[in-house]
């Protein structure tokens, strides 16, 4: 079966691998969840992209990937003898999603306050009313 360029959000079932092609270049295996439920598909997947290496400390259990490359359905016998298919992907662009508890905390300078369109709400001594005019 051929390969499908694919792009997908998902989370980490488990802590990065580093590992070492035999060419001598870095690469990540990664097994990543994607959907909840009775929807969710496991995806194995292997990074070369030499940013995600830089990160692989980052690349924790359950943190939130965004991965670009080409995905395929393989098929191999396990242990027991059955035959067993799984999603496999080659991943040329790897980045933790920054969204969820990965996205990054907003600094303001001189102690602004955040504006709503920041998305972050405060309660104050003074009420929300709509202006009269």
């Amino acid at each position: 079966m051929s390969a499908i360029e694919c792009a997908f959000f998902g989370a980490l079932g488990r802590d990065a691998e580093s590992k070492t092609s035999k060419a001598g270049r870095a690469y990540l295996r990664l097994n990543v969840r994607v959907g909840d439920g009775d929807a969710t598909q496991w995806v194995s997947v292997t990074s070369f992209d030499p940013d995600a290496v830089k990160v692989v400390d980052n690349l924790r259990k359950g943190a939130r990937v965004y991965i670009e490359g080409r995905i395929s359905l393989d098929e191999w016998t396990g242990q027991d003898g059955a035959k067993r298919r799984g999603l496999s992907c080659m991943s040329f662009h790897t980045r933790l999603a920054a969204i969820g508890r990965n996205k990054r905390k907003r600094e303001h300078k001189n102690g602004d306050q955040p504006r709503a369109s920041d998305g972050a709400f405060y309660s104050d001594d003074i009420p929300f009313a709509p202006d009269r005019n």
